[in-house]
């Protein structure tokens, strides 16, 4: 390959390396928060996804006996941060059909890092419950440091394999 190619190769990843919310838009799974709670008459397992600006909530419901919930049953999630700098809230989550069964999704917008109380509560035709967890609040994405201790092997591996082109290339040359 000519030398242009490579140069304008490297121009290319200087340019991706520039522009990082394209490598944001992924970071984690949602993790547990509750797992087969009982909540009044339902039995509720919950996922968080708690990130700064959009927090995510994933919430399955069941009655005993893995009975579906009513179709009349509202998720409300409450979340108030624990420093108190502003008040609770309340967010209804939206019913989804997905190839498991249905679920609850609730989209919170949380305004600044930090540890966060949850309440969740169930209202519905075989009654209501409330369950009560915390939540860790973190800024969205990976910290460049992150990033940085993980570009590290790919851009030692790239070191290596360019001295070893430099040397044959070198070794070609000479007579």
């Amino acid at each position: 390959m000519s030398m242009k190619i490579w140069r304008a190769l490297l121009m290319l990843l200087l340019l991706l390396l520039a522009w990082p919310q394209v490598a944001l838009a992924h970071v984690g799974a949602p993790y547990p928060v509750l797992l087969e709670e009982p909540v009044g008459p339902y039995i509720a397992s919950a996922l968080a996804d708690p990130d700064v600006g959009k927090g995510t909530f994933y919430i399955l419901i069941t009655l005993p006996g893995d009975e579906p919930p009513p179709a009349d049953t509202v998720v409300s999630v409450w979340v108030e941060p624990e420093d108190g700098h502003i008040a609770g809230m309340a967010y209804t989550a939206e019913r989804q059909d997905t190839r498991y069964g249905e679920r609850f999704v609730a989209e919170v917008p949380f305004d600044a890092k930090g540890p966060w109380q949850v309440r969740l509560l169930i209202e519905g035709a075989a009654g209501s419950g409330e369950a009560l967890f915390p939540v860790k609040v973190t800024p969205a994405g990976i910290g460049w440091l992150a990033s940085l201790a993980c570009l590290l092997p790919f851009v030692g591996l790239g070191a290596l394999w360019l001295r070893g082109v430099m040397r044959q290339r070198s070794t070609r040359a000479a007579p």
